[in-house]
């Protein structure tokens, strides 16, 4: 019913916790569930829970282990120990959870950035043997969560097999998926690096089919423009023209990862050259809200918003200048994340082989000093080595169309 009640909550928090000894696995997962499907705060209340629940984790079935840490995940509520004690006692008895059970797991996990290897693999394995089971909202959580966590094991690949197989078999309609559901499914195949053209054509084909009807949040519109950036085809120009039309007008400016969404847009339009049928304003706009977001960029965006920059001819217009002027501080205040030996081989580089015009030096940098320099200045993030390195080496490129470019100057 959700019917809120506040005071209640705060009461049935402040009488649990001197009886939360006597709870068993059903009455912990059940409180836990209640108090985040109502998104009722009570840290104290998680804790305590956390505390009573690893002792007898081992009474846990797989709904309440899926519950628990669901619940703490719809909180954003941190507890590593109570996690790791979870997924101890899920591996054993993983052959009994659902399909609900699993994607609920393996989402929270993810939500929280915990990492258990071993557990996402025993899940992967038992995803796949009853991948017809799951519903669309499932299917998306699974491969969701594997693609945030960078799981790239044998049996966390098979899952995007199997999904793709399930898709494109009709095993699983794609009628029958909410938009988000398609976009999430989109986009993980994209972050799992398991790009699957028949399986993006046929999601084109069924968000296209929507048209009008089509209704996504603003950070679902940049992760489907990501995830349709280098898939050329009719099917995808007709995404993009959605997005032509549609974007602006479901902008939720209220949203504090705005900027994230705007540059995820502009690079993936301008970086996949997906100009077809672009209305003549919709850079302009894009630009002009790059520049009054400027204030909530992170370093991925800065980067993502000058590359784009360097690579559209907006024929003058004194937007373009403006977006180099207002990102050219920014970018150097993050340069100071790099080590003086890595700036110093960009600026090098930057002037020695493109000392003209505009456009990113990503070809004429060589990969390997920058793998070596990058390997130097590894414990800046702490990131793994491979995903910091690709990361370092977009910075890179930024960094020397920035330097590049009359406009810079």
């Amino acid at each position: 019913m959700d019917h809120q009640h506040p005071m209640l909550f705060d009461e049935v928090a402040k009488a649990s916790i001197p009886i939360i000894a006597t709870f068993n696995s059903q009455d912990v997962a059940n409180t836990v569930s209640a108090f985040a499907k109502m998104d009722h705060q009570h840290p104290s209340l998680f804790d305590e829970v956390a505390k009573a629940a690893i002792p007898i984790i081992d009474t846990f079935n797989s709904q309440a282990l899926a519950n628990t840490v669901n619940a703490f995940a719809k909180m954003d509520h941190q507890h590593p120990m109570l996690f790791d004690e979870v997924a101890k006692a899920s591996i054993p008895i993983i052959d009994t959870f659902n399909s609900q059970d699993v994607a609920n797991t393996l989402n929270a996990f993810a939500k929280m950035d915990h990492q258990h290897p071993m557990l996402f693999d025993e899940v992967a394995k038992s995803a796949i043997l009853t991948i017809d089971t799951f519903d669309s909202q499932g299917l998306a959580n699974l491969v969701s969560a594997i693609a945030r966590m960078r799981r790239d094991s044998e049996s966390c690949r098979a899952v995007y097999f199997a999904l793709a197989d399930a898709i494109k078999t009709n095993h699983h309609c794609l009628n029958e998926a909410a938009d988000i559901e398609l976009v999430a499914i989109a986009y993980a195949f994209l972050k799992g690096r398991r790009i699957d053209e028949e399986v993006l054509e046929m999601i084109g084909i069924e968000i296209s089919g929507r048209g009008a009807l089509l209704s996504l949040g603003t950070q679902e519109w940049g992760n489907l423009a990501v995830a349709f950036k280098y898939y050329k085809s009719p099917v995808a120009d007709k995404v993009f023209a959605l997005l032509f039309h549609s974007f602006m007008e479901q902008l939720d400016e209220s949203s504090d990862r705005l900027l994230e969404n705007i540059a995820d847009v502009y690079n993936a339009v301008v970086g996949g050259k997906h100009f077809n049928d672009i209305p003549s304003d919709f850079l302009p706009k894009l630009t002009k809200l790059a520049i009054e977001y400027s204030n909530q960029a992170r370093m991925e965006d800065v980067r993502d918003i000058l590359i784009a920059a360097t690579r559209v001819d907006m024929r003058g217009d004194p937007l373009q200048r403006e977006i180099y002027t207002t990102y050219k501080p920014l970018f150097e205040r993050y340069c100071n994340d790099m080590s003086p030996k890595l700036r110093d081989s960009i600026n090098e580089t930057s002037i020695t082989n493109n000392p003209s015009g505009m456009g990113e030096l990503s070809s004429h940098v060589p990969r390997s000093s920058v793998d070596d320099l990058c390997r130097q200045d590894l414990q800046v993030f702490g990131r793994h080595s491979r995903h910091y390195i690709s990361y370092r080496f977009q910075q890179v490129s930024a960094f020397s169309a920035v330097v590049s470019s009359n406009l810079y100057l």
